[in-house]
């Protein structure tokens, strides 16, 4: 009865089995192993019920540490307010990040193509001329697709 499936068994089933068992022999050596049998599942048994107290305490630890970790944010916005309603003047700090905030941007900082004097944008030579032979009403679908979609009109166009 001592295998490795006897003893993955729950204490109450282990103990109920052992209540069933018979000495296989009247002799002292079979009682001797027999006693010695029941005194190790004994010992198995009050180690499994303090390892169930001890799995108890720490399934409470645990829950209790993970509600109060879940309360911070509540009490957080309680205290501070919520973030998205407020009418309060924006901090030094909020000014500075603002505009790049979750960007991702690697070029933020002035802009060299704009005039503070006229508050205007200057373009870069050569584009305003490019601006102006673009048709506003035509989709552009850059190099990768455009030359397909341009094969489809001129052959719709054809037909």
């Amino acid at each position: 009865m001592s295998s490795k499936v006897f003893q993955k068994l729950s204490p109450e089933v282990r103990r109920e089995l052992l209540r069933h068992v018979k000495p296989t022999s009247n002799n002292t050596h079979s009682k001797k192993a027999t006693d010695h049998l029941r005194a190790r599942h004994q010992r198995m048994e009050d180690a499994g019920n303090e390892r169930n107290k001890s799995t108890k305490r720490w399934l409470l630890g645990c829950v209790g540490f993970v509600g109060c970790a879940a309360t911070l944010p509540y009490y957080a916005t309680q205290k501070i307010g919520s973030l998205t309603d407020r009418d309060d003047p924006l901090t030094a700090a909020q000014v500075r990040r603002g505009a790049f905030m979750n960007s991702g941007s690697r070029d933020a900082g002035k802009d060299t193509n704009w005039d503070l004097k006229t508050g205007r944008y200057i373009y870069p030579k050569g584009f305003a001329e490019h601006l102006s032979m673009q048709d506003p009403e035509e989709t552009d679908f850059g190099p990768d697709i455009g030359p397909m979609v341009q094969q489809e009109r001129s052959k719709r166009q054809q037909q």
